[in-house]
């Protein structure tokens, strides 16, 4: 489960109907798992009857009419007499909706009081314990759920020589120091996580797998030292060991020292050379410096090495969509259906190919194929957008209305790809009215809101733009890409260049190895007139990121610093990416007068 913030338009929150529907079959005897020890010495809940029939229904109304607190209330009430652990877990769902960490917070507490068993409850209890300042409650409970990955059942034994899949074989002490790991660095507040993290490996202190999984969570966090350290410390304890080596590798790259995070990839690979993660790894690092001949030669031994094998040829298709070798991909990924395992996947793929190569009707038979799984919801936008494209904006929205919502996330998604259409048909006061909409139900949504002031700066509304991404960084001060849209757009549209600095030195902090923040950057300074430290930058942000806006930005520095030549040339591989990117169209138009 996702902790995530949920805002959404005209979304009504349904019931857990298969909760209401227990309690009056069943005369309201809801099943429950037994309290633990500190709870039994308390008077035994209330027998079921027919409050909680009514707090039920009084939640699934007030949920209807939006009135989210009163629904909270009579589902946290309706948990408490039950037992139940699904009136929890709404409850909490809810208050997440609401965005009130301390509501979430109680919710949390109850729902692993009543099923302490449960992964999700527990995880939920340690993000909103860390959210509230109480991390170091949250501790205990991190070695819960270590204990409960680690007490999970082993996967069959995969076959040799090579391995079922690509993924990093950790084994079930590492995956369970990694699954924390990945739940707190979803967190927002990523010195706080790092903070918890590593008090809860100090409880750990010899095993490998927790300087490792710490390693990766302050990579993602950008404290390079931090990582370092902890992979140092992983192969002090696990010398020799593939995942570690594959990790110190890319702290080396993210430190700028591409050459040695190769050279000791390669080392590897010849000292493992049948450990196809490391292979992957090595083969992507290459792409990663486009060294495409070296990473082809390795991406053909993978190939190989493991053939018939499904996740290598996932893999390769993926690789090779990503060096922009469509045809590769293509073969790979058609190989990956003749073997009848993992379709959906190679569906989904299959499409965004057949879009590139501008095969909208060969796309959408793609995405139609894909019927399952955490693509599902985007091929179905995928096939809005082009039914848009190829029968007209009135169908595409239509195909769009029509699509059956999993989850309340969802929606705001849907909005947006109704935006989006309406927007790439220039279609910009019905969009407005459409995120006023939706807005006017969900004032604090940070992506409605994000995605109007998108809207504004097309409209010229930069007083709208402002407004709310500024209410957006108010609410969410470590949001990097508000942070990083509102310092691009002063630095591009106004003179506040300075006030422009301040923003995009922040998302820098919170995302140092961001190609579009590091082209804000250069931007920036190129618009304070310092020439070679945009150069540098947007040098930098070219590398990572073969972007043709990014493109425009260094062609222009270098046009107007006296490269001519060489800004003609970053030119013409940008058009290569889009020919009809409008920022690099406009800005060879006004060079070229």
């Amino acid at each position: 489960m996702k902790w995530l913030s949920l805002a959404q338009r005209r979304y009504k929150l349904p019931l857990c109907m298969a909760l209401l529907t227990s309690v009056l079959a069943a005369g309201c005897a809801l099943p429950h798992k037994q309290p633990p020890a500190e709870a039994q010495a308390a008077p035994p809940p209330t027998s079921p009857g027919a409050d909680a029939m009514y707090d039920l229904l009084v939640a699934e109304i007030a949920g209807q009419r939006g009135d989210y607190a009163v629904a909270f209330d009579h589902y946290l009430q309706a948990a408490r007499s039950t037992r139940d652990r699904r009136a929890a877990e709404r409850a909490m769902q809810i208050a997440v909706f609401m965005r009130d960490k301390e509501k979430a917070l109680t919710a949390a507490r109850l729902w692993v009081d009543i099923d302490p068993d449960s992964l999700d409850a527990r995880q939920g209890l340690v993000v909103f314990l860390l959210r509230n300042g109480q991390s170091e409650e949250a501790l205990p409970h991190l070695d819960t759920i270590l204990a409960a990955v680690r007490a999970a059942p082993a996967p069959a034994p995969k076959p040799a020589p090579s391995a079922n899949d690509l993924s990093l074989d950790l084994g079930a002490s590492a995956q369970g120091f990694m699954q924390i790991a990945a739940l707190l660095g979803a967190e927002q507040d990523k010195p706080s996580a790092l903070r918890l993290m590593e008090r809860f490996v100090a409880r750990h202190e010899s095993d490998a797998e927790a300087h490792f999984a710490y390693a990766n969570l302050a990579l993602s966090a950008g404290d390079l030292s931090a990582a370092q350290a902890a992979t140092d410390a992983a192969l002090q304890r696990k010398p020799d060991w593939p995942s570690a080596l594959v990790l110190r590798a890319r702290i080396l790259q993210a430190q700028g020292n591409t050459s040695a995070a190769i050279t000791a990839l390669g080392a590897a690979v010849k000292q493992f050379p049948k450990d196809l993660p490391l292979r992957l790894a090595y083969a992507r690092m290459l792409v990663d410096s486009n060294r495409i001949k070296e990473s082809r030669a390795q991406f053909g031994v993978m190939a190989q090495q493991a053939k018939g094998n499904v996740e290598v040829l996932l893999a390769l298709g993926l690789v090779s969509m990503q060096i922009k070798q469509q045809d590769d991909a293509e073969r790979y990924l058609n190989q990956v259906l003749k073997l009848g395992k993992r379709g959906t996947e190679a569906h989904y793929y299959l499409g965004q190919i057949a879009e590139t190569k501008k095969r909208p009707c060969a796309a959408i038979e793609h995405y139609q194929k894909v019927t399952e799984g955490d693509a599902w919801f985007d091929a179905q936008l995928r096939i809005a957008r082009l039914t848009a494209k190829e029968s007209g904006l009135a169908a595409g929205r239509a195909y769009l209305h029509a699509i059956p919502l999993q989850n309340p996330q969802q929606q705001v998604q849907l909005i947006m790809a109704e935006g989006d259409m309406l927007s790439e048909q220039k279609q910009y006061d019905e969009t407005m009215d459409l995120y006023n909409s939706a807005l006017t139900e969900q004032p604090n949504d940070s992506n409605l809101l994000y995605a109007r002031a998108m809207l504004a700066e097309k409209m010229g509304r930069l007083d709208l733009l402002e407004q709310d991404l500024r209410a957006v960084i108010e609410r969410e001060p470590e949001n990097a890409t508000a942070l990083n849209a509102l310092g691009y757009t002063l630095a591009d549209r106004t003179a506040r260049y300075q006030e422009a600095l301040g923003y995009i030195e922040r998302a820098l902090q919170l995302r140092p190895q961001d190609p579009s923040v590091i082209d804000s950057m250069g931007w920036v300074f190129y618009r304070l007139g310092r020439h070679q430290e945009a150069l540098r930058y947007l040098k930098t942000a070219r590398d990572l990121a073969d972007d043709p806006e990014i493109a425009a930005h260094l062609g222009e520095v270098m046009w107007v610093t006296g490269d001519q030549k060489g800004a003609l040339k970053i030119w013409e591989q940008g058009l290569k990416v889009n020919s009809e990117n409008e920022v690099l169209l406009n800005t060879m138009q006004r060079f070229s007068r």
